[in-house]
């Protein structure tokens, strides 16, 4: 009779030691568990969760994104960003009904971007505050140029009837589907239907994990 795989896990508890605990797999072999601390609750007790947002109103594009980039974030470390979050926030608009989304993509290796706009990194663990320079962990670029690599729309676009006062703001959960990988950047823009007379701040929330990226 064959033996049944031995599953075993060390089980983690603040300020204490190690012990054995028991977990369970289905038949083809998923471990079964049972979550029970809210989502991300433990990615961020890590503390290497960071949130920015353009201090710069930016405004929007009346086409498809190409070679512009309104807010491009290069892995300038050994980590990885992990994206958890992206974010939009309307400060200017027009009394019409206008549409907005916001585009992402993640470029191939390349050079450091044109450092062109001081941003403040904050963190989600309550550590201090982290102003970006050319050598910082994550540089970022506004108002760049790069090379195409898959531009794609994330979240549900946001269409209301605007005025020039502060509009809408949403955020766009992407859960890990994004990563930076070292050498790499993020890159957003955001498309509306009516780019006269809009501006907008967009942002991203991200965790610095450390793993490896396969080729």
């Amino acid at each position: 009779m064959g033996m049944a795989a031995l599953l075993k896990m060390m089980a983690r508890y603040t300020g204490g030691g190690d012990s054995e605990v028991s977990v369970s797999a289905d038949k083809q072999r998923n471990v079964l568990v049972a979550q029970g601390n809210p989502s991300y609750a433990e990615t961020r007790r890590r503390g290497e969760g960071w949130t920015v947002m353009t201090q710069t109103p930016l405004t929007p594009l009346a086409a498809l994104p190409t070679t512009a980039s309104d807010l491009e974030l290069w892995n300038n470390g050994s980590r990885v960003a992990v994206v958890s979050d992206l974010h939009v926030w309307r400060l200017l608009g027009t009394a019409a009904v206008a549409g907005e989304v916001i585009f992402a993509m993640i470029t191939t290796v390349k050079a450091v971007p044109v450092f062109t706009d001081v941003e403040v990194f904050h963190s989600l663990s309550g550590k201090e505050f982290k102003t970006s320079t050319v050598t910082s962990e994550l540089v970022p670029g506004v108002g760049t140029t790069v090379v195409p690599n898959g531009w794609q729309p994330y979240g549900p676009p946001s269409m209301t009837l605007q005025a020039a006062t502060p509009g809408t703001g949403y955020n766009v959960p992407i859960n890990g589907k994004l990563i930076i990988p070292p050498g790499c950047s993020l890159c957003l823009s955001l498309c509306a239907s009516i780019a006269t007379g809009s501006a907008f701040h967009i942002g991203v929330t991200f965790d610095w994990v450390e793993m490896t990226i396969e080729s």
